[in-house]
């Protein structure tokens, strides 16, 4: 037999207790929101969701050593041929289509000599238009995604500074060249890559043939 439970003694403190009530009621409301909103952000419905289907790398620039650049053929800048690759992040599971093509709007360029020398002029950024395509996908293999052509490392104007002209040459250097372009969808891409260089005082710069 249940004994009966003695009648609960009304708080000598009624406004502290309804307080007390008010902030677990307010605790328990901010458990169940946050667990509301975490479940919200967890989800998705796709991996790559908010992000480029592909990212770009360089494949190599078009030069076995080191590129020349003399600065007595003022009338030319110089330039090099580097060829990009545009890869798909899963290969397996998503294939290319145009929105993965990818346009490079601009590259900069940035100029390290070896000897703590400055390279007036530098970084500067150039705008372009050159289309990576997305290539085409067979059993998980990717081709025709590559593009090649030109850029700048050494304008012709940088050739006239004295901060260069006054230097002792040979100079070694490196150039590091990052291109920003966007996919067919907008998303941002981004990579970069370097190359070697040295700077002569004699000769004539060679344009590249991409």
């Amino acid at each position: 037999m249940n004994a009966e439970r003695a009648p609960r003694r009304p708080s000598p403190y009624p406004d502290l207790e309804r307080r007390r009530r008010g902030r677990r009621i307010g605790s328990a409301l901010l458990v169940l929101v946050l667990a509301v909103l975490a479940s919200a952000c967890g989800s998705s419905g796709s991996g790559q969701s908010g992000s480029a289907f592909v990212f770009l790398s360089v494949d190599s620039f078009g030069t076995t050593g080191p590129v020349t650049s003399s600065i007595d053929d003022v009338n030319s800048s110089t330039a090099v041929c580097v060829t990009l690759r545009n890869n798909l992040k899963n290969p397996t599971v998503t294939a290319p289509t145009g929105l993965d093509n990818v346009v490079i709007q601009s590259y900069t360029v940035s100029i390290t000599r070896f000897d703590g020398g400055t390279v007036p002029r530098t970084p500067f950024t150039i705008q372009t238009a050159v289309t990576v395509p997305a290539g085409a996908s067979a059993q998980g293999a990717v081709s025709g995604n590559t593009a090649s052509f030109a850029i700048i490392l050494v304008p012709a104007q940088v050739k006239l500074e004295p901060a260069l002209r006054q230097s002792r040459f040979p100079i070694s250097a490196t150039a590091e060249v990052v291109f920003q372009g966007r996919d067919g969808r907008g998303q941002r891409i981004e990579t970069q890559g370097a190359v070697s260089l040295t700077f002569v005082n004699e000769a004539t710069d060679t344009a590249p043939s991409c």
